[in-house]
């Protein structure tokens, strides 16, 4: 069976870089004894995949782990439980929260549909909240956002060299989380009740939806690089939380809805 999990990524855990992470799950999921699939052959290893590997120095409260499932019985080292204990999807939450280290936690179990896409292809947005220190910054960047009709930023590799419209790829921006979630009501479905209890709506922050996925990337560093050019400003201080990942169905749509 396929399972989706929601989980949160906090505190020093943001300086843990992506194949850390992905090990870190791996011996979490043995100590917890959660009934993983592994794959056939010579090197076994546990079947899942992310929705998308987190940058290092950001936090999250919305990232999105796949994995394939054997049952939901027990399978750990405890000979007691084993072959006889199983559990729902809310007890594994409790479960896999107790044997972690309290800054990456579990927030979401599902099971999905066997013929489901892997998130990471499904992947259509992502929304960031960015925190400055300079509490004036957010609504500068929001006012040069908005009066430009058309912001392009050139995102350079080892190989080549790309011109990206920042003002399409960004469909929402707000200096307010409750306008923020007022304007992505009209375009997308999302877990309200859930960010609310992550985020406080202090000055001094950007709420930002961009493009994402293997295709396009926007990251919010892009928008703020483009300004800071532009304004022939330095260096500026800011703090990074991704909060959710969506996948396009008409509209935007959260992984975490069912």
């Amino acid at each position: 069976m396929k399972a989706r999990l929601r989980f949160n990524k906090m505190g020093s855990m943001m300086y843990i870089g992506h194949l850390d992470l992905m090990r870190y799950f791996q011996k979490l999921f043995r100590r917890c004894g959660l009934d993983v699939s592994y794959s056939k052959g010579f090197n076994p290893h546990q079947i899942m995949s992310f929705a998308s590997p987190l940058g290092l120095g950001l936090t999250s409260i919305g990232e999105y782990l796949d994995l394939s499932l054997e049952s939901f019985d027990y399978n750990g080292f405890d000979s007691e439980k084993s072959g006889k204990a199983s559990y729902t999807a809310d007890e594994w939450i409790d479960i896999i929260n107790a044997n972690s280290n309290g800054l990456v936690n579990v927030t979401g179990f599902r099971i999905m549909p066997d013929d489901i896409k892997p998130s990471m292809s499904l992947l259509s947005a992502a929304t960031y909240r960015v925190e400055f220190e300079q509490t004036d910054i957010p609504g500068q960047i929001y006012d040069f956002f908005n009066e430009n009709d058309e912001l392009i930023y050139t995102k350079e590799t080892k190989k080549s060299k790309k011109d990206i419209d920042l003002k399409a790829n960004i469909p929402v921006i707000e200096t307010s989380y409750e306008l923020f979630a007022r304007e992505m009501s009209s375009c997308a479905v999302f877990d309200y009740e859930y960010e609310k209890q992550y985020i406080n709506d202090d000055m001094g922050c950007l709420y930002i939806m961009c493009t994402a996925g293997s295709a396009l990337n926007i990251k919010p560093e892009m928008l703020i690089d483009a300004f800071c050019t532009q304004k022939g400003l330095g260096n500026i201080h800011y703090n990074i939380m991704r909060m959710d990942m969506y996948t396009y169905q008409n509209k935007y749509i959260s992984m975490s809805v069912k």
